[in-house]
């Protein structure tokens, strides 16, 4: 379930492609290409032009990615050592999911407050996840997974910072969430490593 998490990112280029709006990944948000209907989304900078017509593969994957997110996380909570990072981790997660898939569901021109409300978790939760994972990993494990973490961080202060903008959003917005989706994969395969060397440490 983790190491499929990339192809959400796949996704985004996918549906992009087929916008017939004016779009950019540095300055449109990711919701743009949800948009269910061609209109013009009133955002606090100014009115922006949005026609997706692929916006179901965009709300498919907000929904399938995070689910998937979600239930890897509660079902690898028995590999992570024990301890509150571990803990606090795969709720954080499993937040990242269930905020991912009120996204998919509510598409930002249906309802653009309760949008936003919806996909505010994953900005906030996302980051510290990542961190807190790193903090129960070990050696290399950890140092990759803060390095990530800080990274995703950075990206969404930047991006809560320019939501009044109408430049660079969809830049910052990807740093914040791309190097989780992109990183996951990395993280379950270690896990994975882990668990076997332990059951053959004990003859498992």
């Amino acid at each position: 379930m983790w190491f499929v998490q990339p192809l959400y990112v796949v996704s985004e280029f996918v549906t992009a492609a087929k916008v017939t709006a004016p779009y950019s990944f540095v300055d449109n948000t990711i919701s743009d290409l949800s948009a269910a209907t061609c209109t013009t989304v009133d955002y606090p900078h100014g009115p922006v032009p949005v026609c997706s017509p692929w916006h179901g593969l965009m709300n498919a994957s907000f929904v399938v990615f995070g689910l998937l997110l979600l239930v890897g996380a509660v079902l690898l909570r028995r590999t992570l050592p024990s301890g509150v990072a571990a803990t606090v981790s795969v709720v954080l997660w499993v937040v990242s999911g269930l905020s991912s898939i009120g996204t998919g569901l509510v598409p930002l021109d249906r309802d653009l407050a309760l949008h936003s409300l919806l996909s505010l978790p994953v900005f906030l939760a996302q980051p510290v996840a990542i961190i807190t994972l790193g903090v129960a990993l070990r050696g290399r494990q950890r140092a990759l997974a803060l390095v990530v973490g800080v990274v995703s961080l950075v990206g969404t202060v930047a991006f809560l910072a320019l939501t009044g903008s109408a430049e660079f959003g969809g830049l910052a917005e990807r740093l914040a969430l791309w190097p989780g989706y992109l990183w996951l994969p990395v993280a379950a395969w270690s896990l994975a490593a882990d668990r076997s060397r332990i059951g053959l440490r004990h003859g498992v």
